[in-house]
């Protein structure tokens, strides 16, 4: 065989070089989008291996079948080159390797396209590549070699460069040159293999593609990237931010609940820098939040590769971030962030749930950040401009949607801006004429200062008797004021970092803040900060109160109430309609074989299919049915169903903190059921945050009022984070066998619930009987 390949070789090899060489420059353009060596390695071993294969089958004359499980070991055993992170020094692979790869060539193509440059070499990112070139190397090279068409084989490297040039990046220096190399020398090769290519020729074809080199590089340099498709800038990735509520109208809480307490705790945080919570340049009358990634780039998160920025500068600092009393799916960072590594016990989930937008400068985790979290950020602070710098910079002009403000904001911006000539001085004087209202945040003991800030509560600021707010009021009021009359701006939420220490610095709900930033041509968005000194307090006059009765009116009776609903169904009957036998037909064996080897599998998952679409019912049903209380208490319910079904005894009279606890503690036990041959094993659930969930959903449903929406679906986001975490922890294999376990379905056989029933909503919400 080997003095086969020999022969083979040296009569063809000008056919196997050219047209590897072909698809290894076809995949030049996924260069940019990777930016790590790993991504040579892999392309070049794909294009060798399937140049191999090629090589190996057409000696042995193997036909279209023996070829594709020839290839599917070849992309096995070579798995390290798709997954390189995942294997033993990165050439060894382990069965994470072969599952990562097998994983990579269904979803690799989405998360290239769905991730920001640079990628990296983590996870499966290079199965595409390494697919790409073993593939297309195989097809062309046998078709040269086995085919009376040897022309069809420049079909695969044609094919792969244009797919390149989609998955790739806007930037058109290399794409290009790369397809004028590839279409010349497709050219010359075919010329030279149908015998049409004469000696004279050649110094011609070498002027060609030397004058094409040189024409098509000048063309990427100059060519606007506006023009390309690509795409990674026609898809919309997730999340969609108006899941999440604005963290602008959760402001008050901070300041509320932990005054005093360390929400974040910063260690090597540098001099002068603001640690960015969210950036918020939509106001709908009510609430500032993230526009439509359609509108602005504000709204445009995608996940990142190997780190947010592709080139890294110097004077750039490592700072990390633990979390204390923070929660939520906003990230904080600082500065303009190059890339964000979390650490931790949940550092896998969190970074596989991570989206940046480089437009803002903000991220966020869609697993949600809770307490013990942490994470580094590289980051870069930049110096503001000062105003004799910023007084020549016209302003920059940006897409932001269309803001609804409220009139008082148009009479104050005319009352501000009277003797201002310049933007610059509008923008100046509308910042110190806020600063000279009073401040407060409401609390006891302070002026009182109602928190939100909908346009009845800017209203008030602007209109009333005397400006007394926080720095929720004040940001939203300037962004507004500056809206009216023209100028672009936006709200940034954040902390005020204090000054920098040698240790870790504690940043406290009193630390929350606002701001406004505005664009300038050649700066970048500048701060601006119309919040009063916090001892600038406003003494109101009260007067003393006179004693003036009202008149007795007679009160219409009550309305009559209306008898309440009962509660919906904890279980719904599932109809499966049996399907009405077929005409018989003529069909060949193997595909009788296939049908009734189908047919089989289809039955014996049956089952399986008709639970897992129960529970998946249920819990549709538990977030989006009843009162607001009672979808609090379904997503607690919910937990239990699935604590259930993961073998755990949760006792009925235990309250809910108390039930949360004991499923942590039956988890790290080894399982004692004697049913089985192998017990399962401790598993350490702590970080799934069972009693945190337990306390909110205590006090969404015992609460003094009733859950907004909101609310509602921010509770639901944490239950579907501690389900996340709880899968993590008990393992990928447990998890699947629990989803399809009846135990959550079947009723409770009669024992009596020792704990009262504390109200009717708690019940519905839960699905009980």
């Amino acid at each position: 065989m080997i003095a086969a390949l020999k022969d083979l070789l040296s009569r063809r090899w000008v056919d196997v070089t050219v047209l590897a060489c072909l698809v290894l420059v076809a995949l030049v353009p996924f260069v940019p989008v990777f930016g790590s060596a790993r991504l040579v390695v892999a392309a070049l071993g794909g294009v060798l291996l399937g140049a191999a294969l090629a090589l190996v089958g057409a000696v042995r004359r193997w036909g279209a079948l023996t070829m594709l499980a020839a290839g599917a070991v070849v992309l096995v055993v070579f798995s390290s080159l798709g997954a390189p992170t995942t294997a033993l020094g990165g050439v060894v692979p382990t069965p994470e390797t072969v599952g990562a790869v097998g994983r990579g060539v269904v979803t690799s193509w989405k998360e290239i396209v769905t991730v920001l440059p640079p990628l990296g070499a983590g996870g499966a990112m290079l199965t595409a590549p390494y697919l790409l070139g073993l593939v297309a190397t195989c097809t062309a090279v046998t078709v040269a070699l086995r085919t009376r068409r040897p022309l069809w084989a420049l079909v695969p490297p044609l094919l792969v460069l244009p797919t390149a040039i989609l998955l790739g990046t806007a930037d058109v220096t290399t794409s290009v040159p790369v397809g004028l190399v590839v279409a010349v020398a497709a050219l010359v090769w075919a010329s030279w293999r149908t015998g049409r290519m004469h000696d004279g020729r050649w110094l011609g074809v070498g002027a060609l593609v030397l004058a094409g080199l040189v024409a098509g590089t000048g063309v990427g340099v100059l060519a606007p990237p506006d023009g390309r498709l690509v795409l990674r800038e026609r898809i919309d990735p997730p999340p969609d931010l108006h899941d999440y509520a604005s963290p602008l109208a959760g402001f008050r809480e901070y300041v509320k609940d932990h005054r005093d307490e360390p929400v974040l705790t910063v260690e090597g945080l540098p001099a002068d820098a603001q640690v960015r919570l969210a950036v918020l340049d939509a106001y709908d009358g009510t609430t500032w939040a993230v526009s439509d990634a359609a509108t602005s780039g504000s709204g445009e998160f995608m996940r990142i590769g190997e780190r947010i920025e592709p080139q890294l500068v110097d004077g750039l600092h490592r700072t990390t971030v633990t979390v204390g009393e923070y929660a939520g799916v906003w990230v904080p960072v600082l500065g303009r962030t190059y890339d964000v590594d979390f650490t931790g016990a949940g550092a896998e989930e969190l970074a596989r749930s991570f989206y940046f937008n480089r437009a803002t400068g903000t991220g966020i985790a869609t697993a949600a950040l809770g307490e013990g979290d942490t994470y580094q950020v590289l980051a870069e602070v930049p110096s503001r401009p000062s105003a004799t710098q910023l007084e020549g910079a016209p302003l920059a002009d940006v897409a932001l949607p269309e803001a609804v403000y409220p009139e008082a904001a148009s009479v104050m911006a005319a009352q501000l801006t009277a003797e201002a000539g310049t933007d610059l001085a509008r923008i100046t004087a509308i910042e110190r004429g806020l600063q000279q209202g009073y401040f407060s945040h409401g609390l006891e003991g302070e002026t009182p200062s109602l928190p939100g800030h909908g346009a009845a509560r800017i209203d008030e600021l602007l209109g009333g008797e005397a400006m007394v707010g926080d720095e929720e009021q004040y940001a939203a009021a300037m962004a507004l004021i500056l809206r009216s009359i023209g100028i672009p701006s936006r709200v940034v939420m954040g902390f005020e970092a204090p000054a920098a220490t040698d240790g870790p610095v504690e940043l406290t709900g009193d630390d929350v803040t606002a701001w406004v930033e505005v664009p300038f041509e050649g700066y970048g968005w500048v701060s601006y900060y119309p919040t009063p000194d916090e001892d600038r307090i406003w003494q109101e006059e009260s007067p003393v109160p006179q004693n003036r009765p009202q008149p007795q009116v007679l009160q219409p009776p009550p309305p009559a109430q209306e008898p309440p609903d009962a509660p919906p169904s904890d279980r719904q009957d599932v109809e499966i309609d049996d399907d009405e036998p077929e005409e018989e037909t003529q069909l060949p064996v193997a595909a009788i074989v296939a049908a009734a080897v189908g047919g089989l599998l289809l039955l014996l998952l049956a089952p399986l299919a008709v639970i897992v679409a129960v529970k998946l019912r249920r819990r549709k049903r538990r977030r989006t049915r009843g009162s607001t209380s009672a979808r609090v208490a379904g997503g607690w319910a919910e937990v239990m169903d699935v604590a259930k079904d993961l073998g755990l005894d949760v006792s009925r009279t235990a309250t809910r903190t108390q039930a949360a606890e004991e499923v942590v503690a039956a988890l790290a036990l080894p399982g004692t059921d004697t049913r089985r041959a192998r017990r399962t094993a401790p598993v350490d659930a702590s970080t799934a945050r069972a009693t945190a969930l337990a306390q909110r959903t205590d006090a969404g449903t015992f609460g003094p009022t009733l859950p907004d929406e909101n609310h509602v679906r921010g509770y639901w986001t944490e239950v579907e984070s501690t389900l996340g975490r709880l899968q993590t922890a008990v393992g990928t294999r447990r998890w699947w066998r629990s989803r399809v376990s009846t135990r959550s379905l079947r009723r409770a056989g009669g024992r009596k619930d020792g704990r009262a029933r504390t109200s009717t909503r708690t019940k519905a919400g839960r699905g009980e009987d």
